[in-house]
């Protein structure tokens, strides 16, 4: 009953009442439509953007230890299944968030060299992005999936679901891999660690799909949304 009446209250009611509708991805729209009933044309799909600091970093060669960024450590970012499917690789798993015990035994259980932060700031975090050989981001559930258009944006290849929202995000400028398989995130790793030309022209397609989430064109989409707004008031008669 409590959740039926939270439900009501701050999902049903106001989508019911409002007269448009802003949300970061068609995968995030599909589920208010799914789950309230909501008309579609109500809704207007306008994505995150990405900060402005996240920029490309200097060109380098693969390490002999490739340094896989991976962000998140709650269930649905899948850090279980990606520490099974490391095993015997020669990489080293730099992780962003609080570990659980569970986590850290796997860690050890499967010998992964890594290291961990995190509570870091949002400049310390380009920094991460940036030092990096790869960002690994097999997650099994998004709203969006900010981190691989921040990967994009530092000129990083990308290892992520094949899934939506990261599958709509990424088109062919990602290797994809099914998150439920522990092979499929091994062998999508390990082809991008063993084939440069994929490395390359992935980071390529990447840095253009990036320029579609930039702040000031994020911006206007919002600025032409509140034009709309503001011409609908002004044609309400008194």
């Amino acid at each position: 009953m409590r959740r039926k009446v939270m439900k009501w209250l701050f999902l049903d009611l106001p989508v019911k009442r409002v007269k448009w509708i802003t949300t970061v991805s068609e995968k995030s729209k599909n589920e208010i439509i799914e789950f309230t009933g909501c008309e579609p044309n109500k809704i207007i799909v306008i994505p995150n953007p990405v900060d402005i600091r996240f920029q490309e970093a200097e060109s380098k060669n693969m390490s002999d230890s490739p340094v896989l960024l991976f962000l998140g450590t709650k269930p649905n970012k899948n850090l279980e299944n990606v520490i099974a499917a490391l095993y015997k690789l020669d990489i080293h798993l730099r992780i962003i968030g609080d570990m659980s015990k569970k986590q850290q035994n796997l860690l050890e259980k499967f010998s992964i060299s890594y290291s961990s932060v995190a509570n870091i700031s949002d400049e310390t975090l380009t920094k991460e992005y940036r030092n990096c050989d790869i960002v690994l981001f097999p997650s099994l559930y998004e709203g969006f999936g900010l981190p691989v258009i921040e990967g994009f944006c530092a000129g990083k290849p990308v290892v992520t679901s094949n899934l939506s929202p990261m599958k709509d995000i990424v088109k062919d400028a990602a290797s994809l891999v099914d998150p439920h398989s522990i092979s499929s995130i091994r062998d999508g790793v390990k082809e991008v660690i063993n084939n440069h030309e994929l490395r390359q022209s992935n980071v390529e397609k990447g840095k253009l799909i990036a320029q579609l989430y930039q702040s000031k064109k994020i911006f206007t989409e919002y600025e032409n949304l509140w034009r709309q707004v503001q011409d609908s008031r002004t044609k309400i008669p008194l």
